[in-house]
């Protein structure tokens, strides 16, 4: 329907109309429906699609008292909602400050080509703001399973939410993606009464201050299958890149290394161990002045080792680390945690994904490449860092300088 030419006009002619019918606000007895009608709360992410705003349950006020509730309905030329508002005496309140992404019937537009956030005024009102930059979050803990006697309390926000026998802890039981039946099962085997696991995880403390996001539909059905499959793969607290749509790489640095071969040590075992390195670092995401660990779910060989404290360790993960270093180093950022600066980069007593910690000091996040090409003794590991910056800073001078190293 076509938008009125001068519908401030027409408000005050249907305004006369309501007041000359003797719909008055002593004379309203409709009662007002209560119920929250807006989808959301202060922060919350939407996009496309999504119903922000409930026509059926928001609460009406009578056209007397506020006659401005048909003016947004009134300007975008839905007349059935104004002269049913007319007709009953009252409209439904108002609830949008701006809405550039909000359609009539209160969804967010197509306009929203990416994700949007609800800004909530101190009157209760809304609009969306459409986001333009690069947003972070952390993969916090959320859900947690206490042992209790022969049973399992699985705990959210202090509230129990199941509890189920020990005996009954299978594949179906398990609550969440992020503990397996076997894995809850060992741990309660062992577990005293009262001992804890995290079982499930939410993205919380948002660069851009946006509202927590729980659950594992509603952070596919905002940020895809990859965000939550970042979650899965990488360590709790870990950062996690939820949007760059409007951001480019920029490769920064780079690191080269080789196996080789080394007498006494299986080489095929090493290179494996060395490949197993790269995928558990690949598209690592820090953001700047922060850090990160690689993958949890890497398994490494561990190959006899004297001089280990524990008496073995994974050899071949000493080449990868230098590729590592030698990027991360180039960059002006600090040797990172697990790491020494000898040949032998790895240090004995961390694991080289979950224990190394990488930082990143520069004003721009970062993304970890490495990949490895070459068989045996002759494996090339490569690593390459790039900067992840908003496409309306690329022409502005970055604080690291393009390094390409080998070691």
């Amino acid at each position: 329907m076509a938008k009125l030419t001068n519908p401030y006009l027409l408000i005050g002619i249907l305004f006369l109309t309501v007041v000359a019918s003797g719909i008055m606000c002593n004379e309203f007895t409709g009662a007002a429906n209560a119920t929250n009608s807006i989808n959301a709360v202060n922060g919350s992410t939407v996009i496309s699609g999504d119903l922000l705003i409930d026509g059926s349950t928001i609460r009406k006020e009578p056209i007397a008292s506020n006659p401005l509730n048909i003016a947004r309905p009134l300007i975008h030329g839905n007349l059935v909602s104004v002269f049913s508002s007319i007709a009953s005496g009252a409209a439904p309140k108002d609830v949008i400050n701006n809405n550039s992404y909000i359609t009539a019937d209160g969804h967010i537009s197509s306009k929203m080509d990416g994700i949007g956030k609800v800004v909530m005024d101190e009157k209760g009102k809304i609009k969306v703001e459409k986001t333009d930059e690069v947003v972070w979050a952390y993969k916090k803990a959320d859900t947690y399973a206490f042992k209790s006697g022969d049973s399992i309390n699985f705990v959210r926000q202090n509230k129990t939410i199941k509890t189920i026998k020990g005996s009954d802890i299978n594949n179906d039981s398990v609550p969440t993606d992020f503990v397996t039946a076997a894995e809850l099962k060992s741990w309660f085997d062992d577990a005293d009464d009262g001992d804890n696991i995290t079982v499930d995880y939410y993205l919380g403390n948002f660069s851009d201050n946006r509202a927590n996001v729980y659950g594992k539909d509603n952070i596919i059905h905002l940020f895809g299958e990859g965000v939550y499959g970042y979650m899965r793969n990488y360590t709790p607290g870990c950062p996690v890149l939820v949007y760059d749509n409007n951001a480019s790489e920029v490769e920064v640095s780079s690191g080269l290394s080789y196996v080789e071969y080394l007498a006494g040590y299986p080489t095929a075992v090493r290179a494996a161990n060395a490949k197993e390195f790269a995928a558990g670092w690949n598209n690592t995401f820090i953001p700047p002045h922060g850090s990160a660990h690689g993958k949890q779910n890497v398994t490494f060989t561990s190959i006899s080792e004297s001089e280990a404290p524990s008496g073995s360790a994974a050899h071949g993960v000493c080449p990868p680390g230098r590729s590592l270093r030698s990027a991360v180093l180039a960059l002006g950022n600090p040797l990172p945690v697990g790491m020494s600066g000898a040949d032998e980069a790895i240090l004995y007593e961390y694991k080289p994904t979950i224990d190394v910690l990488v930082s990143n000091e520069g004003d721009y996040p970062i993304k970890i490449v490495m990949w490895t090409e070459g068989d045996s003794g002759d494996t090339a590991i490569y690593t390459k860092i790039y900067e992840i910056r908003d496409n309306s800073t690329l022409n502005s001078t970055s604080n690291s300088t393009n390094n390409t190293t080998s070691n």
